[in-house]
C-alpha cells in the first residue's frame, strides 16, 4: 500500500469537521483553494491553518508523514483554524461548542451549506457558484455589514471589508453571543 500524504491529510482535516458523508466535494474543493489575505494581520489566520499540519504530524507520527504537507494554507485549513479559535474563545460558557460545530457555522455564514454532495451531483452546473462564493470571501467582495463573509453583523461600526478577520470575529461574538 502506498501512503498518500495529501489524501491522508485531507482525511485528517475532514475528520475534524465531520459531515464528510454529506459534504465531501465541498471540503475537497475548499482544500484546493489557497487562502490569501488582503487586510493587514489576516496572515495570522493563515498561520492558524498551517498549524493544523503540525497537529497532523502529531497524530500520525513522523514515520507515517516524513514531512509536513507543503504549499500555501488552504481555505479549508484557515476555516478549521478559525473554528478552533471560536471554540477556545467561547469555551466555558453557555455558547460553548466544539470546533466542528463552529466550522459549519462559518460555512453557513458564507453561504456554502447549500452545496452538499447531493446538489452537486444532480446539478453539476452549479459547481462554479462555489468558487465565486469563496473568491468573494477572499477578495472581500461581501457587503459592508459582513453579509456574505464569515461574520455578518446586524449593527457594524465600520465597513467589514476593511476589518481584520480577528476583529470581525470579535464583533460577531459580542453581537451574537453576549456574555
Amino acid at each position: 500500500m502506498t501512503w498518500n500524504l495529501k489524501s491522508s491529510y485531507l482525511d485528517f482535516l475532514c475528520k475534524i469537521v465531520g459531515r464528510t458523508y454529506e459534504y465531501s466535494q465541498l471540503l475537497t474543493f475548499l482544500h484546493g483553494v489557497e487562502f490569501y489575505s488582503l487586510v493587514h494581520n489576516d496572515e495570522n489566520r493563515l498561520k492558524d491553518g498551517e498549524h493544523l499540519r503540525e497537529n497532523y504530524i502529531d497524530e500520525v507520527g513522523p514515520t507515517r508523514a516524513p514531512s509536513l504537507p507543503n504549499g500555501p494554507c488552504t481555505v479549508l485549513e484557515m476555516l478549521i483554524g478559525l473554528a478552533f479559535r471560536l471554540e477556545f474563545d467561547l469555551s466555558g460558557g453557555e455558547y460553548e461548542r466544539p470546533a466542528a460545530d463552529w466550522f459549519w457555522v462559518l460555512v453557513d455564514n458564507v453561504g456554502l451549506t447549500f452545496y452538499d454532495d447531493y446538489i452537486l451531483k444532480v446539478r453539476p452546473e452549479i459547481h462554479p457558484e462555489m468558487g465565486k462564493i469563496v473568491l468573494n470571501l477572499l477578495d472581500r467582495r461581501y457587503d459592508s455589514d459582513g453579509n456574505g463573509g464569515l461574520f455578518p453583523l446586524k449593527n457594524p461600526r465600520q465597513d467589514q471589508k476593511q476589518v481584520e478577520i480577528w476583529y470581525q470575529m470579535s464583533a460577531w461574538i459580542i453581537e451574537n453571543y453576549p456574555i
